[in-house]
C-alpha cells in the first residue's frame, strides 16, 4: 500500500450530496464514526460509486450464500492478495457472521488446514484457484455442485473475483487503512487521530487531553508549565509534551512541527491556550490588556497559521476556543471579550480558505465552566460587588469536555456548553441589552474596586526572553527532549 493515497477520500463537495447522504448512512449503519476511506474514495466518482454500491451489496449482505460463508470466502481473497486492509475489515464481519478466532488465524493455512468441513475447505480452494489460476478447475466445481446451487455457484465465482478486483482497486488508488476498531469492535471518529492541544496543562485543555486520549487518540500537548504539562502527558499514555508560549511564533511553528514529526502528520488542532483578568476599561491596566490579547488573539493565530498546512485535508479540523463572551460583552471583561470575539471572526475567516480542502474549522463558546480560570477571574472582590441578578452557576467542565469531544469527532462547526449557549448566539444583540440591564446596580462601586484591585492574569505569562525556546535555534525536539529527559531521571 502506499504510504499516502494516489485519491484521497472525498469531500462532501467533492462526492455530491447524494453521496454525502449515502456515505453518512454508511458511517452510522458501521458505528464507525465516518465512513470507512474506500467508500469515501470511490465516491468521488459520483455514479460509478452508487452501481457499484448496489452491486456489492448484493454480493454481500445480500447475497443467497450463507454469510458464514461469504465472509470465509473474503477472508481467504484478502489474505491472498495481502489485503490489509479487507482483512482488517472482515475479521470483525467474520466474527459477527459466526467465525470463531480459530477460524480465521485458519484461514490463513489454507483449505487443506486441518478442522474445516468439506463445504469449507472446497470454499477455500475455490477462491485460491481463482486467485492463482482464473478459473475453477472442474474437479473443484463438481465437488462444489454437490454443496450449492446454480445460483450460488455463480455468486461465488463473482464474489470471489470482485473481492480480488477490489483488492486491486485498495492498493492501487493507496486507500489508507480506517481507524482501529476499539475495546468493543466499534471504531470511533476519534480513534487514531492526529491532534496537537495548546493550553494543555491544566484547565479545559487537560480535561480535553485525557478525554481524547481515552478515546484512542494520539496527541502532542503544548503549554508554558512544565511540570503540570508533563504530568498530563504522563496520563495520556506519555503523549509528547512541547514547552511553548504561544505568544511567540518561532515556538508555535516549533511545537506544531515538533507534533508533525511526533505523529506522522496533524489531523485536528485545538487553539486553547487562554488567559483572563477583570479590567475596566477606564483606569485598568493596559500591560493586561496587551497580554490578554497577545495570548488569546495572536496566539490563535499564530497556532492556526502554523497547523494550517498540515490540517488542510479531507479529515482536517481546527477548533478555535472563543467563549459566550464573544458575542455576550459583560462589564470588567472588555479585553477578553474582545479578544475572543476577534477568535470567533478570524476562526470564521479561516473556515472559508480552508474549505477546498475538505478541512473544517469550528468555534468554542462557553460560559463559565468549572475550571481554575473561572475561579481565580470571578473569586475577586470587583466580580462579587457587581449585581448580576440571579445567583452566578458554574456549570461542570465535563459539559465542556463532552462538547469538545462531539465537535472534534463530528468536526462540527459550532461547539457550545453548556447547551443553551446554542440559544443566545442567534439573539446575542438582544442578550447584551440584558446583561447591560442586570449589571448596572452596583456597577460604578465595582469598578472603582477593580480600578485599585489590579487583579492579575488568571495564568502568570513568562517573559518572552525568559520563555523556555527550542534548542538549536528553533528545532523542537530539544524542548521534548528536555521534558522526556527530566521525566526518565537523566
Amino acid at each position: 500500500m502506499s504510504a499516502e493515497p494516489r485519491i484521497s477520500p472525498g469531500t462532501r463537495a467533492q462526492v455530491g450530496w447524494l453521496n454525502s447522504l449515502i456515505l453518512a448512512a454508511l458511517a452510522r449503519g458501521a458505528g464507525t464514526g465516518r465512513p470507512p476511506n474506500l467508500f469515501a474514495t470511490l465516491a468521488r466518482h459520483r455514479r460509478l460509486f452508487r452501481g457499484w454500491l448496489w452491486f456489492a451489496g448484493s454480493l454481500m449482505p445480500g447475497g443467497s450464500l450463507p454469510r458464514i460463508d461469504t465472509e470465509l470466502v473474503i477472508l481467504r481473497v484478502a489474505h491472498n492478495c495481502r489485503s490489509e486492509y479487507e482483512w482488517r475489515h472482515h475479521v470483525r464481519l467474520g466474527g459477527l457472521a459466526g467465525l470463531s478466532e480459530e477460524d480465521i488465524t485458519r484461514i490463513m493455512d489454507g483449505p487443506e488446514a486441518p478442522g474445516w468441513s468439506e463445504r469449507q475447505s472446497l470454499l477455500l480452494e475455490a477462491a485460491d484457484q481463482v486467485h492463482h489460476l482464473r478459473v475453477i478447475t472442474d474437479d473443484t466445481w463438481r465437488q462444489l455442485s454437490e454443496h450449492l446451487s446454480q445460483r450460488e455457484l455463480i455468486e461465488l465465482v463473482m464474489l470471489a473475483g470482485h473481492y480480488e478486483m477490489l483488492s486491486m482497486t485498495l492498493a492501487t488508488l493507496g486507500v489508507q487503512e480506517d481507524p482501529v476498531p476499539d475495546g468493543d469492535g466499534r471504531a470511533t471518529a476519534l480513534t487514531g487521530r492526529r491532534v496537537l492541544i495548546t493550553g494543555a496543562a491544566r484547565g479545559i485543555g487537560a480535561a480535553t487531553a485525557r478525554r481524547l486520549h481515552s478515546r484512542g487518540a494520539r496527541l502532542v500537548l503544548a503549554g508554558i508549565e512544565p511540570d503540570q504539562l508533563a504530568a498530563v502527558a504522563e496520563e495520556c499514555g506519555h503523549a509528547l509534551a512541547v514547552v511553548c508560549d504561544v505568544r511567540d511564533l518561532g515556538q508555535v511553528e516549533a511545537a506544531v512541527e515538533a507534533a508533525v514529526e511526533e505523529l506522522g502528520g496533524l489531523d485536528v488542532v485545538i487553539a486553547n491556550a487562554g488567559v483572563a483578568a477583570q479590567l475596566p476599561v477606564l483606569g485598568g491596566d493596559a500591560e493586561i490588556f496587551d497580554r490578554t490579547l497577545d495570548v488569546n488573539l495572536r496566539g490563535t493565530y499564530y497556532t492556526l497559521r502554523s497547523a494550517a498546512a498540515h490540517i488542510a485535508h479531507p479529515d482536517g479540523y481546527a477548533l478555535a476556543i472563543s467563549s459566550l463572551a464573544a458575542a455576550v460583552h459583560p462589564p470588567l471583561l472588555g479585553a477578553y471579550s474582545a479578544s475572543k470575539a476577534v477568535v470567533e471572526a478570524l476562526a470564521d475567516a479561516f473556515r472559508v480558505e480552508l474549505m477546498s480542502s475538505g478541512a473544517r474549522v469550528g468555534v468554542a463558546y462557553f460560559a463559565e465552566l468549572d475550571t481554575d480560570m473561572t475561579s481565580r477571574g470571578f473569586g475577586t472582590e470587583a466580580a462579587g460587588a457587581i449585581n448580576t441578578g440571579p445567583r452566578r452557576i458554574v456549570t461542570p467542565l465535563s459539559a465542556g469536555v463532552n462538547a469538545i469531544e462531539r465537535g472534534v469527532a463530528r468536526r462540527s462547526r459550532r461547539v457550545v456548553a453548556p447547551g443553551w449557549v446554542a440559544a443566545v448566539l442567534p439573539i446575542r444583540m438582544i442578550a447584551q441589552r440584558v446583561v447591560e440591564a442586570v449589571s448596572s446596580r452596583g456597577l460604578d462601586r465595582a469598578l472603582e474596586i477593580a480600578r485599585r484591585e489590579h487583579a492579575p492574569l488568571t495564568t502568570a505569562l513568562p517573559h518572552l526572553a525568559e520563555a523556555p525556546s527550542p534548542d538549536g535555534g528553533g528545532q523542537a525536539p530539544g524542548v521534548q527532549s528536555s521534558l522526556r529527559d527530566r521525566d526518565s531521571g537523566q
